[in-house]
């Protein structure tokens, strides 16, 4: 598991909520903070939902961060930074599957690959985590996903830091 500070903050906000770079993600919660607080719960609410579009709905049950992205992105502009914000992204089960492929897992199912996204006090901190459906003592999936975080942050040119106590 990655526990990183984000050395260039305006970079990766940017990346997070003007940008698509995150888009292919699914939004399991978010939070703001500002003058008043914002909490979503990205599953998909199935009574919204018409039959037709049940179906796919269970085989991704959480919406994709790129359509929350302008709604967040509202919430957060202003003169003023928020307080805090909180964001978990999770790979889309697909995605997930090609993961645990890749990197030669062979333990236990898995259920998904976050990204969890930290604001507070003008720092940024980003931990990866494995959702396990059962134990596995294989830590090579963990690797790999942080391994796989780490060159996308290197791609788009965002500096880590290890984090200040």
């Amino acid at each position: 598991m990655l526990y990183l500070q984000i050395v260039n903050v305006g970079r990766f906000t940017s990346l997070l909520f003007s940008e698509d770079a995150f888009d292919r993600f699914l939004l399991h919660d978010a939070s703001f903070e500002t003058l008043y607080t914002t909490i979503i719960e990205g599953r998909k609410n199935e009574a919204f939902l018409k039959e037709a579009e049940k179906e796919e709905a269970l085989s991704e049950p959480y919406v994709r961060w790129s359509e929350i992205r302008p709604a967040a992105f509202r919430l957060l502009q202003g003169k003023k930074l928020p307080v805090s914000f909180k964001t978990v992204l999770l790979t889309s089960p697909s995605s997930t599957r090609s993961i645990v492929q890749k990197s030669g897992f062979t333990g236990c199912p898995v259920s998904s690959l976050s990204i969890n996204i930290q604001y507070r006090d003008q720092a940024l901190i980003l931990r990866t985590g494995v959702s396990y459906n059962g134990f596995s003592m294989d830590r090579s999936l963990e690797k790999y996903w942080d391994d796989s975080v780490l060159a996308f942050l290197s791609t788009k040119d965002i500096e880590t830091a290890e984090p200040e106590a």
